[in-house]
């Protein structure tokens, strides 16, 4: 019998890798979660409401694509892409 390996939502691209409430074995509260790209950054209304929401996300976890491999941090309360070697960041 062949054994189906499980596979995020379509769309849940997103992997927590370091997550900032994780203590000791503790898996913390969204180590090894999956998300969307919608879920991580704030809306980018123009209306003042939009930009005093306040980020969701602790400081220091750190979001993997489980396609491409690209990382992003939230440092401060913003989304920041992380360089990797011989890469600029953008």
């Amino acid at each position: 019998m062949a054994v189906r390996q499980w596979q995020p939502p379509p769309g849940y691209y997103w992997k927590v890798v370091v997550d900032p409430t994780r203590t000791g074995e503790e898996p913390g509260m969204f180590y090894g979660g999956h998300f969307r790209w919608s879920d991580i950054v704030l809306p980018s209304g123009c209306h003042r409401e939009a930009r005093r929401i306040p980020c969701p996300w602790p400081h220091g976890t750190v979001f993997e694509n489980v396609k491409t491999g690209e990382r992003v941090v939230i440092k401060r309360g913003k989304v920041v892409r992380e360089k990797r070697h011989g890469q600029r960041a953008s």
